[in-house]
């Protein structure tokens, strides 16, 4: 007899009713449960896979996902995650339920939603996985679920994560977001970006790998062209660990301070290039005329300061990553180590770590110093020359960083 057996009672026993509508004649049953979270939200395990019912039993649907068909001996629901023990092919399960939490007739209807996110434990270790396994470990991050009705090729999709009042965090773009047409999912991986970057830099064991944020309460929007979704989510302090979220907030200002060091390095190496564009610019429309030999001579002088100082933020001779082992570091390495080094565990930073930041940071200020002084001493008297020659006047542009 293969026809599934479900039965439910509502009067302690004293009568039941068959709950088996939906589910295949010959898929027989051998397991069911109820959700934790959800009244009416059950799951059946059954000899040829699995099924769901939103109305505690009126109707089931299949329930496959990626599951293959395979005999389905017992289910599990712990927290927000579906356990189902196979026969033959392990164990398999759902890693977040508050998508089916949340279903209602006014999400289905929508042309795109975003689920507010469960709560999600902060966390050390990856997501790596080894391809010659089928497993794949819970992701480590915050879990967005959305979807998207019908996505065409011309629409605009992002998601923003943001502080309570409103700060942005970071913001994925579609092509970031992988989104499609249909049921999406993004992992954020709780980190605040990282430092600004320049073309063809090399740093030596400094991954650019922002701060983690401190557990609490964020939020996140969901934005399809003109219309948009928000939705809160909290950030749960690993359970396990003693470091206070005092001390965890001490560790993320820290970073942040060495991070914002590290970007101000880096957006001095961005105006220094930039100028040499300019002058380099100058030197080929002048070329080689006497009569504008003043001009030629400043540019080249300046070139020559800029690179002692260039040189003094960036080892600029480290083209490849085995480079830093010939030329050594700079300034600005040894900052992005810093941050590196004290983001390896959940624990507030080192006095030895303050203290090297202090030192760094009065290195670095003292070539953006000498920076500054530079563009205010070389440019108004280039600028001059130009104008004298008749041509248009350089500016000198600050740019804030990142």
């Amino acid at each position: 007899d293969y026809t599934p057996y479900l039965y439910k009672t509502t009067n302690y026993g004293k009568s039941w009713e068959l709950i088996t509508n939906g589910i295949d004649k010959n898929h027989y049953t051998r397991a069911i449960r109820a959700d934790k979270t959800r009244d009416g939200l059950l799951y059946a395990g059954t000899e040829w896979g699995m099924y769901v019912s939103f109305d505690d039993g009126e109707n089931w649907q299949p329930f496959q996902l990626n599951l293959p068909i395979t005999s389905i001996r017992d289910l599990h629901v712990k927290d927000n995650n579906l356990i189902a023990a196979t026969h033959g092919r392990s164990f398999w399960m759902i890693d977040d339920l508050t998508p089916l939490h949340q279903l209602s007739d006014a999400v289905t209807k929508a042309d795109f939603y975003l689920y507010q996110p469960k709560p999600s434990y902060r966390m050390a270790g990856g997501d790596r996985r080894n391809e010659l396994k089928e497993g794949q470990n819970h992701p480590n991050g915050v879990l967005f679920h959305y979807f998207v009705n019908d996505l065409k090729k011309k629409d605009k999709i992002s998601l923003e994560i943001m502080e309570l009042d409103g700060t942005v965090i970071e913001t994925y773009d579609r092509k970031k977001l992988k989104a499609k047409k249909g049921g999406n999912r993004f992992v954020w991986n709780m980190r605040y970006p990282g430092f600004k970057t320049f073309p063809g830099m090399i740093l030596y064991s400094s991954p650019n790998r922002g701060p983690k944020a401190v557990p609490g309460k964020y939020k996140a929007k969901l934005t399809l062209n003109d219309a948009s979704v928000e939705q809160e989510f909290e950030i749960l302090k690993d359970p396990r660990l003693e470091t206070t979220l005092a001390e965890l907030q001490e560790q993320f200002d820290f970073l942040i301070d060495v991070r914002e060091r590290v970007s101000e390095a880096h957006q001095a190496m961005l105006d220094i290039r930039n100028l040499r564009k300019d002058l380099n610019y100058i030197n080929q429309k002048l070329g080689e005329d006497e009569a504008y030999g003043e001009v030629l001579d400043m540019t080249k002088g300046m070139d020559k300061d800029m690179k002692v100082i260039e040189n003094n933020i960036h080892e600029t001779q480290n083209q490849s990553y085995q480079d830093p082992l010939n030329f050594g570091i700079k300034v600005n390495n040894r900052l992005a180590f810093l941050m590196a080094d004290q983001q390896r565990g959940d624990y507030p930073p080192t006095d030895q770590a303050i203290q090297v930041k202090e030192q760094l940071t009065e290195e670095l200020n003292g070539y953006l110093e000498a920076w500054e002084s530079f563009q205010n001493e070389n440019l108004p008297k280039l600028n001059q020359l130009l104008e004298d020659k008749g041509f248009q006047m350089l500016r000198k542009e600050r740019k804030e960083a990142n």
